[in-house]
């Protein structure tokens, strides 16, 4: 049941943003229409105002050149505009429910609250979303689309484009593979440092007082190397990855120069054909170099997308709970077993006893024999490992 909530909050935070996603979708299809004006004007620029010299035709089309691109810049401002809505709208979905739970994390995970930040998770998601990484996602689907006109100008061309973008997917395909392991490790050793670092603010008093902080600053060293090791083996696979695509497209685009060229020598293409298949190979692997310049961002907002989702499925509540009358009548513990929140050791073992309204209860005993995990189960700031804690006949974990 627990699943099934935290499954339908994100769902329904994500199904809030569909509309506005649809709009990204719709303008970024015609962008990527208007992206074609550079090539079908390079074309009609060598095979039309060059042979024919005309003057006024070329200013027609240079015209109609800057106007299309100037509403491609509009379309594409429009665009990014959309996507800030959309990452504005998912944070205000999920920033109340992750305050919330990153006030209550200490009572539910103990000293495993200090790894655990929904909101920075939350910030991660709305920071991906407003940024250019999500246009990757609208241009991809575009890619064959590129390459059918490029094959439209000539099969040899197309075929020489094709395969060049997927060995150029391939090399993106590889990152993902290789570099999925040390992002993991990078943000969990960014993690561990975060929570050494609250750990050491939050007990200040205790660490100076027995000399605590030469052993802390070592093990935030040990943190500290083991993530720059990670980081900088994930960084090393990205730019390898990076530089071999950069050299493949650059190699590509004139291996597409110089096949037009041959074409054009043998009388089986245009001059035009040449500057526009080189223009659509750009603009076909545009979105795969995107990709890759984003990916560490990809990587690490796919990890907080599903950081923030086990967070809640492990210690997220109902989030509307029943409102009862007042309780007045009795208060009633039933075989009550409590441990401190991330602690599998009990220190409130079976423990019953009912009151009704005016009386009393003193509780009594030895430093450390449980008397304040009692109380505060009995308050509900500590959820029991078994048995419950009624008022009125009601569980107090139903009481609103």
């Amino acid at each position: 049941m627990k699943t099934k909530q935290v499954s339908s909050l994100l769902h329904s935070a994500m199904s809030d943003c569909a509309p506005g996603l649809f709009g990204v979708g719709l303008f970024s299809a015609m962008t990527n229409l208007l992206a074609l004006t550079g090539s079908l004007y390079m074309l009609q620029v060598y095979d039309r105002v060059l042979p024919s010299q005309s003057i006024p035709t070329l200013v027609g089309l240079t015209a109609g050149m800057l106007g299309l691109y100037a509403a491609y810049g509009l379309l594409d401002l429009v665009r990014l505009r959309l996507l800030a809505r959309i990452a504005s709208r998912l944070y205000k979905n999920l920033h109340q429910r992750a305050f919330a739970l990153s006030v209550l994390l200490p009572l539910k995970a103990g000293r495993e609250a200090d790894r655990l930040d929904p909101l920075r998770d939350v910030e991660h998601l709305r920071g991906f979303v407003a940024g250019s990484g999500p246009t990757v996602v609208f241009d991809a689907p575009w890619i064959p689309f590129y390459l059918m006109i490029i094959y439209m100008l000539h099969p040899a061309l197309g075929m020489l484009a094709t395969l060049g973008a997927v060995a150029v997917v391939a090399i993106t395909a590889l990152a993902e593979i290789f570099g999925r392991t040390p992002a993991k490790l990078t943000s969990e050793a960014m993690i561990s440092q975060r929570a050494l670092a609250e750990s050491g603010r939050r007990n200040a008093e205790v660490v100076y007082a027995m000399g605590l902080l030469p052993r802390m600053a070592g093990r935030w060293s040990e943190l500290v190397l083991g993530y720059l090791a990670h980081q900088e083996r994930l960084s090393d696979i990205i730019g390898g990855t990076a530089s071999l695509s950069k050299a493949l497209r650059m190699s590509l685009q004139s291996g597409v120069l110089g096949l037009g060229a041959y074409l054009v020598i043998g009388g089986e293409a245009s001059p035009g054909v040449i500057i526009a298949s080189s223009i659509l190979l750009g603009r076909a692997l545009a979105p795969v170099d995107a990709a890759i310049a984003n990916w560490k961002g990809f990587l690490s907002t796919r990890h907080s997308y599903f950081h923030l989702k086990a967070t809640l499925e492990a210690f997220e509540t109902a989030a509307d709970p029943m409102e009862l009358p007042r309780p007045h009548t009795q208060l009633t513990v039933e075989r009550l077993t409590v441990a401190p929140p991330g602690m599998p050791k009990p220190t409130v073992l079976d423990v019953s006893f009912r009151l009704t309204s005016g009386a009393g209860m003193a509780i009594v005993g030895p430093s450390g024999s449980g008397k304040t995990t009692l109380v505060r189960a009995l308050v509900g700031a500590w959820t029991p490992l078994q048995g419950k804690v009624r008022l009125d006949g009601a569980s107090l974990d139903q009481c609103n």
